[in-house]
């Protein structure tokens, strides 16, 4: 082992060591064990307590080995982390920590984190944060170790730095592959028709034709025999223009929002699109929906979902789509288009949006990437993969009627692959984040991109932006209480959605030739913000993709 790599290892593994300690806040015993080739070093937890408590710590003390490597900054930041005192939300912490998505991920964090006989840690984790979840006080870090159900606690330095390596190339690389996509798209503007958008409507700001109205239908799904609530939004003309097409029939679009989201969080979007001429249907997805994620916390149900949602979510869209059918002469005066239907599908919906759209489950590529031993750099990947429980049967969820899907975030590279994802003939258009950590670009998205066949097809990358498309500044305090780990999406990105989501289904769903300029990478160009920048391609290849990893750039 060389000199260089024994000065960074210690602090890189104090370093792991925190970064596991505040995503699960609980790891505890009397002392903290990290092997280091034939020796180890232990650090005490008193010691640690007395550092958090003084700011100081004997010069013989081990822990002052990995203190020296530290900045007065990161000291600093070493003991406020010490120190801070967590207080759970009113929650079954036991019903939580047991549910199948959180067990799958302590699998993979208790082999680095491990128990004194060097056994995956899983259990002692879970164990740790059942017994301080009820803590009226809440608790600090140092609390949370104590409770751990071992006398020591393990890390594996190799297995956190191999990790911590693979995450750090993984940045580098969405990051690369960030710049190598605004100079195609760049590329890609350069050969568009020239066009002055500064003379066109501005899709960024509601239509100037219509209003919209609301009303709520319930929508049985015979699949399942479940119930859910649609939120329906109606066009209602508020010029003359307007007023002389309301005898035509409406393109209608479908909203299928995410894992542990609910309709409400697109009204603002579906009043949008209503304002152009659209009607917007949003139904609540039950099983996979925030109800269901505070039935979990409130120890009601097991999991935030079911495997079962794979397939029910797609149903419930099909089945509001016969309703609608049922009720288009009745109730909507033969207004709505319901065999010109788009989907809008946000993370676990974009997936909905893609299976509707004609995408087919693969379970050989998803029994494949669920076997990896090592914790994934695509969280997304631990729900994908709870697919394996349905029998690997040929799944008919296509919906002929839908002819157009506009995806956000989607999840779908590993249950539906390239096999799945190649079948669709419909126009797709997909956005990614270069901040989404939880179904990440590069894995996600780009690689699906390269992998549609269709001949209509549009990819957009937003710079800094998240995952979390559906959480606002108006909803966070609301969705997430005093937690501040999500930051709430920019209405700049959400001016974005707004805008390209109007153009695309103009263009394919209206059958508007005039919407199809605003598709293009002179469009997003034009409509970029230097604090959210944004670029757009029709074109990309996995060989380019791969160039790009690799920080070759052509066209």
């Amino acid at each position: 082992m060389s000199k260089p790599y024994m000065r960074w290892l210690p602090s890189f593994a104090l370093t792991i060591a925190s970064l596991f300690f505040t995503t699960l806040p609980a790891v505890a015993a009397e002392f903290i064990i990290v092997p280091l080739g034939k020796t180890r070093i232990s650090i005490s937890l008193d010691s640690l307590e007395n550092y958090a408590n003084q700011g100081k710590i004997n010069p013989q003390e081990p822990l002052a080995t990995y203190l020296a490597l530290l900045s007065p900054e990161q000291q600093q930041s070493l003991r406020q982390f010490l120190q801070t005192r967590y207080t759970p939300p009113d929650i079954s912490i036991q019903q939580f920590v047991n549910s199948p998505l959180l067990v799958a991920f302590l699998i993979h964090v208790g082999n680095i984190i491990q128990t004194q006989s060097e056994e995956n840690g899983a259990d002692a984790i879970r164990a740790s944060l059942i017994d301080v979840g009820n803590a009226p006080n809440g608790f600090t870090v140092l609390e949370v170790m104590r409770q751990f159900p071992s006398p020591e606690i393990r890390l594996n330095v190799e297995l956190a730095l191999t990790t911590l390596t693979k995450v750090f190339a993984f940045i580098r690389q969405t990051h690369g592959v960030t710049q190598s996509l605004a100079i195609l798209s760049e590329i890609e503007a350069q050969k568009a028709t020239i066009t002055d958008f500064s003379k066109m409507p501005d899709l960024r700001i509601s239509g100037k034709l219509y209003t919209s109205t609301k009303q709520t239908l319930t929508v049985n799904n015979h699949y399942n025999n479940r119930r859910f609530e649609v939120d329906i939004y109606l066009p209602k003309p508020i010029s003359p223009e307007g007023q002389n097409s309301q005898t035509l029939s409406y393109p209608v679009i479908v909203i299928s929002h995410g894992l542990a989201s609910d309709r409400s969080r697109f009204e603002n979007l579906a009043k949008h699109l209503t304002s152009y001429g659209f009607v917007v249907a949003v139904p609540q997805h039950p099983g996979s929906d925030y109800q269901q994620l505070q039935s979990l916390l409130n120890g009601d149900a097991k999991d935030f979902f079911e495997p079962e949602q794979f397939l029910d979510r797609p149903r419930d869209i099909t089945e509001l789509l016969n309703q609608l059918e049922k009720l288009n002469s009745t109730d909507f005066n033969q207004q709505l288009n319901l065999q010109n239907v788009g989907v809008i599908g946000h993370s676990l919906g974009g997936y909905t949006a893609l299976t509707l759209g004609g995408a087919t489950l693969d379970f050989t590529q998803l029994k494949t990437d669920c076997q990896q031993p090592n914790i994934p750099l695509n969280p997304s990947l631990f729900l994908q993969c709870r697919a394996l429980e349905l029998p690997p049967e040929n799944y008919a969820l296509q919906d002929p009627r839908v002819k157009a899907i506009f995806i956000l975030n989607p999840v779908n590279s590993s249950i539906l692959g390239k096999s799945g994802l190649s079948r669709i003939k419909i126009p797709v258009f997909i956005t990614a984040s270069t901040e989404d950590f939880l179904a990440p670009a590069l894995l996600e998205q780009l690689n699906a991109f390269t992998w549609l066949t269709t001949s209509h097809k549009y990819l957009v990358l937003q710079n800094h932006a998240t995952h979390f498309y559906d959480i606002t500044s108006e909803n966070a305090s609301k969705v997430l209480g005093n937690t501040s780990i999500i930051i709430p999406t920019s209405e700049i990105s959400r001016s974005y959605i707004k805008a390209l989501s109007t153009a695309f289904f103009k263009t394919y769903l209206s059958q508007n030739a005039q919407y199809k300029p605003y598709l293009n990478a002179a469009y997003t160009q034009a409509i970029s913000d230097p604090l959210y920048p944004v670029s757009l391609i029709q074109s990309l290849t996995p060989n380019q993709l791969t160039n790009a990893i690799n920080g070759i750039t052509s066209e």
